[in-house]
Formats: C-alpha cells, structure tokens, sequence
C-alpha cells in the first residue's frame, strides 16, 4: 500500500515537471522538453521528496544547508530581511517546476533568503552529493540539468539587474 502511493506520488511529480519542463525560454522553471519520464524518474530517484504545510519553512535563512529545492506541487515564497534588518521584503512566488535554494546549492554559502510554503507543497531536495551521483550515473542528465539550472539563475539576475537599474 506505501509502495503504491509513492509510485502515484512519483507520478503525479513527473507529470508537473514533464509540463513544466516545456515552459516557454523567458520562464524561470525548469525546462527540459526533451525529458522522458524516465530521465525525470532518474533525477527523482536520485534526490529527497519532502511534504511541507502551509505556513512551514521550506528553506531556513543563515542555515548551511546545500539543497536544491525542485517544487513539485504547491507555491513557495521566498522572503527577504529589508535594509532595516527588522522586517522582510518577498522576493518571488514560485510554483511546480521552479527551484529554491541554488545560490547555496552552487556556492556553499549560507541561505541568503528563508522560504515559506504558502500552500501545501512536495518539492524534490537534491544536495550537491546527490546531484554527483546522479551525473555520474547519468552524464547527459547532469549536463542537461546544470545548463537548465543556469539558464535559471540567468534570468534571475536578468531580472535583478533590471529592477536594480530600473
């Protein structure tokens, strides 16, 4: 009975990526419209599932955790402490196929944002040990998700930049 809802719970995770995966070059979702259910089985085999209630932290500000949150399923808001060190400013809202979390994920440092669930969510954990593993055992996968995750971060900073300048 586990066995089988964690096989429609694995599912359920693939088809929102799969549809996610074929967001248009501007979205800042994962996209891999080239992924069968079996490379995104592959990743989801590799990486943690969590379940986190409305209202729980998803990532935790000032914490050395190094994971990559891949949201399946729900919104996820990130918050920012303002200049006045007191209150917070929101970042962004993301939903299913957005990441969380790949400033740490790719530099090492401490999380520079905390990140809350605003609904329900399932989102898919990968640290950087378990991504090694993954490309090791599947070097095009690998490949394939550091460009995406760059492409990401690109259009993030796009974005900042704009809003900086603006």
């Amino acid at each position: 009975m586990a066995e089988q809802a964690q096989a429609t719970e694995l599912e359920r995770a693939i088809a929102a990526l799969r549809d996610t995966g074929r967001m248009d070059a501007g979205s800042d979702r994962l996209s891999l419209p080239h992924w069968s259910d079996a490379d995104w089985e592959r990743l989801l085999d590799a990486a943690g599932l969590r379940r986190i209630a409305a209202g729980e932290a998803v990532i935790l500000r000032g914490t050395a955790d190094r994971s990559l949150c891949i949201v399946l399923d729900g919104e996820v808001e990130v918050m920012a402490h303002a200049s006045d060190g007191q209150s917070f400013g929101r970042l962004a809202r993301f939903g299913a196929g957005s990441v969380v979390g790949e400033q740490s994920f790719f530099d090492g440092g401490p999380r520079s944002a905390g990140a809350w669930a605003v609904r329900d969510c399932a989102v898919a954990t990968l640290t950087p040990e378990q991504f090694s593993a993954f490309a090791d055992r599947n070097p095009g996968l690998g490949r394939d998700l550091l460009l995406a995750l760059g492409r990401i971060l690109s259009i993030r900073l796009r974005r900042t930049t704009a809003k900086t300048l603006g």
